[in-house]
Parts: C-alpha cells; structure tokens; sequence
C-alpha cells in the first residue's frame, strides 16, 4: 500500500481526536496569510478543512498529496502511521537539541543564527561566513524562502544563455587562465583577419558571418573557412566562460564586468562560493557538477536546497541513517541526485552484500511527495503560508523492523590502499579509506552506510627545537570504541602544531589568528562532532579507556575526504557526522555529560603574536555501552609494511 493511499484510510477516524466535539473548545477562527504573488498564480490552493484545535497543545498539520488535511495531537498522528516532522524556524539536528532533561549545547544558538544567515550578534553573515550548509548546518526554511522570493535573482539568471556550457569538456580552472587568454587572443586576430570579408558582405560581424547559411559558406574561400570554423570553436569556448561569469555574476559572487577569456582568482573564487551554495564540491574548478549545475534555472536550485533540507528534518524524524551507500547507491529524489558522487561514493568499493537500500532517499521523496514540493513555486506557496514554521505529519514509509532503541551496531574502518613510503610520494589510492556502518540484524550483519574517509599520511610536526619536519601521522589498527561522542567540540592544537598553521593572511598584509579551527563551529578542525577512539584495556580488575588521540570527526577539509589525508583521524563530510551522531543517540543509550570545561591558552607566534584560549571541549554525550570499531590494516601497497621510522602520534 502506497503511504499516501494508507493515509487515505486513516483519515476515516480523524476526527476523532482533531475534529469538533465535546470537550474540544470553541472552533479556530481562519488564519489570514500572505502568498507571494508568484506562488498565488502557480500554486494550488490548499484542501484544508478548518477546523477546530484539538484538545492538546503542540498540535500537528496533517498534509498528504499537497493538501493540508488537518490538525492532530502528536500521538494520535504516530498511531495513525504518520510520521511528525518539524519544519520550524527553531529546529537543528538531535545532536543539538534539547534532551529528555532540558539540557543542550551550548552551540545551539550559534547553530540556529547561522542557519538563519545571522552571526550570534544578529548580524547578517556575508560571503563565506553564510555558507555552510557543505559544513554541517542544514539552512534554515527562512533561508530557502529568501531566496525563492529573490525575483530579481531569478530574473539575472534567466537572461543569460547558458547552451555553450554544454559543450565543454574540460574542467577549467585557474591553472588553465594563460591558455584561456591565448585562446581570447588568438580569437580577436582570427577576427581581424576575417574582417574584410565581413565588410565586403556588408556584415556586421564575425558572428553574423559564422550564421551564414552553408550554401553561402560554400562560397567563402578555403583559407577563409578554415579561419571562420577556428574561431567558432574559440568563440564556443570564450562564450561559455562568460556565461558561467554572468551566472556567477547574478548571485553576487563576480564582479559586474567579466575578464574576457580570462579564469583568474576572481573567476575561481567565484565559483567555489557557487558550489558551496549548491552543495558541490568546493574544488574552484568548472568540472562536470558545476557546469550542470549553473545550466539550471535558478528556481531549480532552490527546489534542491529545499529538497536537501527536508531530508535532514526527515532524517531527524525518523531515525534513519541508510543512505544506500553501502550497496547500490542512492535513490533520487523526486528524479533529483541531490549530492555529488564523491560526498557518497568511496572509490574502488563494491556494493556490499545484505546491504540496506537508500531509506533515507525514499523517505525524503515522499515527504516532498506528500507536502506538495514538487516545484519551487509550491515549496514557496507552503513557506509563505507558514512564516513562522510548523510541524506536519506525513505518511512515509515505516522504519525497519530492525531499528529500535538501542540497536547492536558496530563500525568497520576500512584504511584502503596504504603505501609505507620513507618519504613523501604523491600517490592516488585506488582503494580509498571508508567508514562502514552495521547491524546486528537477527543474527545477520548488515552493513547500513559507508562513507568516504581519511587515514593518516604526511603532515608538518613541530620539533622541540623550534623547526618543522615531515612525519608520518599513523592511524591506529585494530579494535577500539565510541564511547565519548562530543557535540559542538573544539580543538586543542598540540604543541607539535606549528605556529604558522595557526594563523591566515587576510589578503591586505594583515594576518589573523585561524580562530575557526579552534571551534566550536563547521570550521573547526574537528567540524561540528567527534567521537573519540578508545583502547579499552583491562588492569588488575579495572577497565580502562585509552585515549591515543585518534577520532572519527567531522571536517571543513572537504576535499581532503574524498582523495586527501589526514593527521591520523578518520574524518567525515561534516553533514555526515553529524548525521550519524544523531543516529547514534536514537538508537545507543547514552548519558549527557554536559559541556566540559578547559582551560587551553597558547601564544601563537608567526606574523605577530596572538592569544588563543578555548574554554570549552564541547558537549559530550557518552554512549553506554559503548560502540566496537574494527580499524583494518588495509591494503599495504608499498614493500615495507611498518610504518617508516619516527612516526608521529595523531595530533589532529
């Protein structure tokens, strides 16, 4: 039975708890909202029987195939087969939010500022700093609204003619800007040269000569073709670099005057931002995602942002954490590949038997399904009839019989190919490091995700003296635990961290303390959370828990996840950390052990003198019992198979 034929049937006994009658109190008096004038012409009009609340205060809006049906207590919408799920402005992942005893993070309200596009002062975030989504914080609805309702925005875009970009091959960057000026050069003398043709036609241009029928072209002189066919090819390519500009232009990225045949930084910067907003791969380069992505109309953006926000409220609602990466991969989304194949696909694995299918996608499409976003312009007819947010019931699939409160889970660190070089060589593994998920699935062990990874590799250390040298950063091999789960953590940079590594330049010949690695925050060197890896030992009766500074975390470092290294700990795209964080305190005991206290000061001494100080590990959760994790030792590819001489501990 489809969910929304299920709901169909519930709805028989709805009024039983949400409808009028005894007890009830008087009826609800309709609601007057404001609907955008593009989301009144092109969105439907709501089936919505207003009637009056039911005897419970947090009532929910029942909505199934777009229509908003009616409004339920809570429980009776979940013994109907409805699943609740919060679409309000003060909502964040389970890892956040308030537990069963009132306490949560301290990074709560920072989160939910962000999300918002707002600094902790109310200040708008601006650039970068309103970019984040790509590091673990889900956008606010608020957010997705905005920009629906940026007709100017949607306007720019719609202006500009993105064909050309189809036909690039090639993922410019700026290492390609001296060939793409050659290339505008070589276009203008082809320009030249044509000229006198373009006069003795009476023409007004090359481009109006190039549109010349080919019956006419037949009669152009041979060298003259040949010119004319080079610079089509040249003005092709120098077309689709401008539109990508203009595009980039629109959102604000890129000034308002493009560099001819020019990718310089202002082009690469640009479009890191785009794919930031557009949960791309932030690689600074035109490849086969952001191309595609800047051919879409602006609106279809936004309905995938929609879209990727939605699954996080749903993943939260529902206990889900099975994406299908872990066998045939992920499902789209109402036709839609929400996220990039390198944020899912550890390179050089095959599906894994017994596999859990993507339930996450599914459960997403048909929320989307039920709440009637199926176009942007119903997404924005919703948001603007919900202003302040709401919390809805829907039908979605059920959850596996094997999901439950406290679930037998283990975890498998696969390192991949390791190479156990004396020095640095660049080499590209493939077989990459991923993170393997299970259940104890009635005695069968299926394996629920695996997600891209990091081990360790070569990274500069600080010596007693004073110097920096190149160590090897080992990850450890073998059994080890989760059991302190850390939301909102910081870093504590080591004294082996080079001072150098702690401070940016801001461009102008100013330098900063890199305070963003130091946490809490998406930009911490430990992203938004961490658990830690524990050698559990045993001691004259005692159980100890060893702490060799290694942990599964999120990361800023995003493209480091999907071909880089790390300083030894196994690091997670940040929106699949935290994913799996909240996972863990759906389905682990734990205990919350509130925000713990340090005291961390360092002078950092490079470019100046800066002081950091952290006062806070983060909010830690600790899961009882903990959680086995298996680190294989992977495929060592290199003739020596120990780790070279000197090897450093984890520092990250």
């Amino acid at each position: 039975m489809t969910p929304s034929r299920q709901a169909g049937l519930l709805f028989a006994a709805v009024a039983a708890c949400g409808g009028p009658g005894p007890g009830t109190g008087p009826a609800r008096a309709p609601v007057a909202t404001t609907v955008g004038a593009a989301a009144q012409a092109s969105a439907p009009a709501p089936q919505r029987d207003d009637v009056g609340p039911p005897p419970c205060a947090d009532r929910v809006l029942v909505v199934v195939d777009g229509a908003e049906r009616d409004w339920m207590c809570p429980d009776a919408a979940r013994q109907r087969g409805l699943t609740v799920v919060e679409l309000g402005a003060s909502w964040t992942p389970r890892l956040f939010a308030p537990g069963a005893d009132g306490q949560a993070p301290a990074y709560r309200a920072a989160y939910l500022a962000i999300a918002d596009g707002r600094a902790r002062d109310g200040d708008p975030l601006t650039g970068a700093d309103a970019l984040v989504e790509l590091y673990g914080v889900v956008p606010s609805l608020p957010t997705v609204q905005r920009r629906l309702a940026d007709e100017a925005r949607h306007a720019c875009h719609a202006a500009i003619d993105t064909s050309p970009l189809a036909a690039v091959r090639t993922a410019w960057s700026q290492d390609h800007g001296p060939a793409l000026r050659a290339a505008a050069a070589r276009q203008r003398g082809l320009a030249q040269a044509l000229a006198a043709e373009v006069r003795r036609r009476g023409l007004s241009d090359v481009a109006a000569l190039a549109a010349a029928t080919p019956a006419e072209l037949a009669t152009l002189p041979p060298a003259t073709r040949a010119r004319l066919t080079r610079w089509q090819a040249l003005a092709a390519q120098d077309a689709a670099l401008r539109a990508a500009q203009a595009r980039l232009a629109c959102e604000g990225y890129y000034g308002a005057r493009p560099e001819r045949g020019a990718f310089s930084w202002r082009t690469g910067d640009a479009l890191e931002l785009f794919q930031r907003r557009n949960f791309l791969m932030p690689t600074e380069r035109l490849d086969a995602d952001t191309r595609a992505a800047l051919q879409l109309d602006s609106r279809e953006l936004d309905l995938r942002l929609a879209l990727r926000v939605l699954r996080e409220r749903v993943v939260d609602a529902t206990g889900l954490v099975e994406d299908g990466t872990a066998g045939a991969g992920p499902v789209p989304v109402l036709g839609r590949t929400l996220d990039p194949a390198p944020m899912w696909n550890a390179r050089g694995h095959a599906p894994l038997p017994d596999a859990a299918p993507d339930l996450v996608g599914a459960a997403t499409d048909a929320a989307a399904r039920a709440l009637g976003w199926t176009e942007p312009e119903r997404v924005r007819a919703f948001l603007d009839r919900h202003p302040g947010g709401v919390r809805v019931a829907l039908p979605l699939p059920p959850a596996p019989a094997y999901h439950g409160r406290h679930m037998a889970l283990s975890v498998e660190l696969d390192r991949g190919d390791v190479w156990y070089d004396t020095t640095p060589i660049p080499r590209r593994a493939s077989r990459r490091p991923a993170l393997i998920l299970y259940v104890d699935d009635g005695g069968r062990r299926r394996p629920l995700v695996r997600w891209p990874s990091t081990i360790g590799g070569w990274a500069d250390q600080r010596t007693a003296a004073g110097g920096v040298v190149r160590r090897w950063k080992e990850s450890d091999v073998g059994a080890r635990v989760w059991r302190d789960l850390y939301a909102g953590p910081t870093w504590n940079p080591p004294p082996t961290t080079p001072d150098r590594d702690l401070v940016v330049n801001t461009y102008n010949g100013y330098w900063r303390l890199k305070s963003e690695i130091f946490g809490p925050g998406p930009r911490s060197a430990y992203g938004m959370t961490m658990l830690v890896h524990h050698l559990v030992r045993t001691s004259r009766g005692k159980t100890y828990f060893d702490d060799n500074g290694i942990r599964t975390h999120g990361s800023a470092s995003v493209t480091s996840i999907a071909g880089g290294t790390s300083h030894g700990c196994h690091r997670l795209f940040n929106h699949l950390a935290v994913r799996l964080s909240g996972f863990l305190l759906a389905h682990r005991d734990h205990a919350a052990r509130g925000e713990q206290a340090v005291a961390y000061r360092r002078t950092v001494r490079s470019h100046g003198r800066f002081a950091a100080r952290v006062d806070t590990r983060g909010f830690l959760y600790e899961l009882t019992p903990p959680v086995p994790v298996e680190v294989t030792r992977g495929r060592i590819r290199s003739a020596r198979k120990v780790p070279p001489k000197n090897s450093a501990p984890a520092s990250e």
